[in-house]
């Protein structure tokens, strides 16, 4: 047999036969090496934030001129905006930004594009006779109306107007359809008292800040609610860094007591663990729980940014900075939180003269 009768065919050798295996091997070196650079890249993924639609819940407006129902509008803005920052599938805007004062005036599609908002919900609140009536619209960032529905319930059951209002919400929104039981269970889970007066002073003291003096004078039984505790815990948390030295042990006894109360009275409320986490020393924050602490506080900036520093801490810089912008998209308009981003991405001296 002649090889020039079979010029379509490859003759084997062991230098062939070696030149395959070569070949083999070096295929599954390149597969190998492909399939590590995907899973590193997977598990990277993991560790940053994902990219999600953005919501901001703007404050809802009274419709008529009593106090009493503006701190109820307050109260019921922040208590959506808690219920729906439970959820990963979006991105919840802070409400000390979406009810920023620079806010104020500008038309839906100005303050979506100055919060970096997808979509914005807001609303109007009414009361007459014994009753409360709510409108509640979903816009799109361009301000067009993506859906609107008006609710009303007595006066004292606020609880059933939450679930009335997550039940026509929660389909308009990409949100899991099985998570609503757990949006309602947050409402469930915290009782407090569905009177005038004890939301009044709840709000009050969530919205103007108040002050020792003025939380002291509502302290009372009547309205030793969780999340009154809770709202005073968040005040004297957050003016704890601003406070001189002689004051700070002072006002972290009383945060610290104010919390304990919420928890008393809240045990499933989402802040209560995250201000326990952020503030209290009670619970550890570090790179191996920072998964889980993030999976049920997806929509804490506070958290991003401290998860930013424990990467920074570890040398892990791209996740430190990933981590810092997602706080700065949760709190575009928080002054604590730009300053604190700034430094964490290397830009301290951009803006250094209006940062802390």
């Amino acid at each position: 047999m002649h090889i020039s009768q079979y010029t379509g065919m490859r003759m084997r050798t062991p230098e062939t036969d070696n030149r395959s295996r070569d070949q083999r091997h070096a295929n599954v070196a390149l597969i190998c090496t492909a399939l590590v650079m995907a899973a590193l890249s997977a598990c990277q993924d993991l560790s940053t934030p994902a990219e999600r639609p953005t919501l901001a819940v703007l404050p809802i407006g009274a419709t008529d001129t009593r106090e009493e129902t503006r701190d109820l509008a307050d109260h019921l803005t922040k208590r959506f905006r808690t219920i729906l920052s439970s959820r990963p599938e979006v991105r919840v805007i802070e409400s000390r930004s979406a009810m920023h004062i620079s806010l104020s005036g500008l038309e839906i599609s100005e303050k979506a594009a100055v919060l970096g908002a997808d979509y914005l919900l807001t609303g109007t609140l009414g009361r007459g006779e014994g009753r409360l009536q709510l409108m509640l619209q979903l816009l799109d960032k361009s301000g067009e109306e993506r859906w609107a529905e008006g609710f009303q319930s007595p006066l004292l059951y606020q609880a059933q107007l939450q679930d009335w209002v997550l039940d026509a919400l929660w389909p308009q929104l990409p949100l899991e359809p099985q998570a609503l039981e757990a949006a309602h269970a947050i409402v469930a889970n915290c009782h407090y008292p569905d009177d005038a007066m004890a939301i009044l002073t709840l709000a009050r003291t969530g919205r103007r800040g108040g002050g020792p003096a003025s939380l002291a004078m509502v302290a009372t039984a009547d309205i030793e609610a969780g999340l009154l505790h809770l709202a005073q815990s968040e005040f004297y948390f957050g003016q704890f860094e601003t406070l001189p030295e002689g004051q700070k042990s002072v006002v972290e006894q009383l945060a610290t007591r104010s919390l304990g109360r919420a928890a008393a009275s809240c045990p499933d409320h989402p802040h209560v663990e995250l201000l326990r986490l952020l503030n209290t020393g009670e619970l550890k924050l570090d790179a191996e729980n920072a998964a889980e602490y993030l999976a049920r506080h997806p929509n804490s900036a506070d958290l991003y940014l401290a998860i930013a520093i424990l990467h920074g801490e570890a040398g892990s810089h791209r996740r430190a900075r990933a981590h810092a912008r997602e706080a700065a998209a949760l709190d575009p308009l928080g002054e604590a939180t730009r300053c604190r981003t700034k430094a964490l991405l290397g830009a301290r001296d951009e803006g250094k003269g209006d940062c802390p």
